[in-house]
């Protein structure tokens, strides 16, 4: 995106002119790998999901340079650069003030009523259209969507698409026929429901939200007619929990259009993340799993029991993401608390958000979080497994838990260490004899040889120490079998 910015009289005319970047990949759409635990292209291609969390994006973003916030493309070329590629945010979502209304003051309906989108005659002249243009920027930077219609926790009990479902299937087929075209669209369902009656536990509930999931599959198949099926294969879905280390599976795992499990363990420093996705991996039939909300960086706590004076680290943010890979999730969702709500200049928000989005678009953790999925990346992705038998003690349930994944072939292992703890770990799953020892730096993305450049470990049992130890000093030891010339963990494989 370019802006032009010309200046006449008293005062400056910001004219925005949008156009399309040079040549632009053509993204594939996503589907499940045929084992059921991984994300895949169209083509096959393995997809590793990194995604940032803006759940107002979409209500609070402009495409020009304005006053209060920079283009939203500034946000979409920074997220590309430190390797996210999928960008979560609600379609429709009331911001700061209460209005559904965006920063253009476009409302989405008529009347609220979520069955009449309200639509100009133009091109540049009502909510959708700039849902369009952000979609389609987000594209140019190689970025998925995942995309929730709306936010299910305020929807209230009794609302009109609830007593008719229809009206949810009739929203849900505009966004599927607006849609169908932009392979780069995850849908979302959902929506942090977690006051009483508000969730899928209440028939009536589901039974809206299924309506609008089969709306969204006929509107990008061009069926119309509501009745209970849909071609669920031309599209990929998931629902989003509410908090509080809860998962799409406790209520929707069988349903044929959820694809994935999502996972909102919640911003805290207590968390045990590796649990939940442990037991969504065990599920029949297996699904792939991901945590799509968890300790945001430089929030306070949601839990009121731990301190409000304290706020969420970049090792917080690392335990979080590794715990869950390594556990076996598909992917990771990072958050900064200035994100969420979308913070614009001289705005604040719930937990301790105050700082403009654009002033941390460069924590640390932001760029930390890439490091993982270059590490992913750089060893075979479809034979990777979460393995805890590997590990003679894995220090239970702490902050010092170690969790371990490794490649069922016996080509690799690897442990997350969150305090530096000391790894003990037994070979047998691994093709021996003789192994190479490399310690992965999650601060810094970097990989050292343990011993040196020609050193090789045997051995049925072997203990490696963490080059430091305590808080904020994790590690990851990546041990490869020999019979396999791997590059150094994190680089990219050839």
């Amino acid at each position: 995106m370019r802006t032009i910015k010309i200046l006449g009289g008293l005062s400056a005319l910001v004219l925005a002119i949008h156009v399309e970047l040079a040549a632009a990949e053509k993204l594939e759409r996503l589907k499940v790998s045929e084992c059921g635990r991984f994300l895949v292209t169209e083509s096959g291609e393995p997809f590793f999901w990194l995604a940032d969390t803006c759940w107002h994006m979409f209500g609070k973003s402009v495409m020009e340079e304005a006053e209060n916030q920079p283009p939203v493309t500034s946000y979409f070329a920074n997220r590309a650069r430190k390797g996210f590629n999928v960008i979560q945010s609600v379609l429709v979502r009331a911001p700061i003030g209460g209005s559904l209304a965006n920063a253009y003051g476009h409302l989405p309906f008529e009347d609220g009523d979520f069955s009449r989108p309200r639509l100009g005659p133009g091109p540049n002249d009502d909510y959708w259209d700039h849902v369009d243009r952000v979609i389609a920027a987000a594209k140019t930077y190689k970025l998925y969507v995942a995309a929730l219609p709306v936010w299910l926790e305020d929807i209230p009990p009794e609302a009109p698409m609830e007593r008719d479902p229809e009206i949810a299937y009739r929203y849900g087929h505009f966004l599927g026929t607006r849609y169908r075209d932009e392979p780069h669209l995850i849908w979302v369902l959902g929506g942090d429901a977690y006051t009483k009656g508000r969730n899928v536990d209440v028939p009536s509930r589901l039974v809206m939200v299924r309506a609008m999931a089969e709306g969204i599959a006929d509107g990008i198949a061009g069926v119309d007619k509501y009745d209970g099926q849909a071609d669920w294969s031309v599209c990929l879905m998931t629902f989003h929990p509410p908090g509080g280390g809860r998962s799409s599976s406790e209520w929707l795992h069988n349903e044929p259009w959820l694809d994935f499990n999502m996972i909102q363990t919640t911003t805290r420093f207590r968390f045990a993340n590796w649990k939940t996705v442990m037991r969504d991996y065990a599920l029949t039939p297996p699904k792939p799993v991901l945590d799509g909300e968890v300790a945001y960086e430089g929030s306070l706590s949601l839990r009121k029991d731990e301190p409000q004076d304290l706020r969420i680290r970049p090792q917080d943010v690392r335990r979080a993401a590794y715990w869950a890979v390594f556990a076996g999730a598909c992917g990771h969702t990072y958050g900064h608390r200035s994100f969420i709500g979308w913070i614009r200049k001289g705005e604040t928000y719930r937990y301790g958000a105050y700082i403009p989005w654009y002033e941390v678009l460069d924590t640390p953790g932001a760029f930390q979080v890439g490091y993982l999925r270059q590490l992913i990346e750089s060893r075979p992705f479809f034979t990777r497994i979460p393995d805890q038998s590997v590990l003679v003690e894995d220090y239970g349930d702490t902050d010092a838990h170690l969790q371990a994944t490794r490649c069922k072939e016996g080509g690799y292992l690897m442990v997350y260490s969150p305090r530096g703890q000391p790894i003990r770990v037994k070979t047998e799953k691994l093709k021996g004899p003789r192994f190479r020892a490399w310690w992965f730096d999650p601060r810094l993305g970097r990989a050292e040889r343990i011993g040196g450049e020609n050193k090789e470990f045997e051995g049925e049992v072997l203990e490696f120490r963490c080059p430091s130890s305590g808080d904020g000093n994790d590690w990851v030891l990546v041990l490869d079998s020999t019979e396999y010339n791997f590059a150094a963990p994190g680089r990219k494989r050839e």
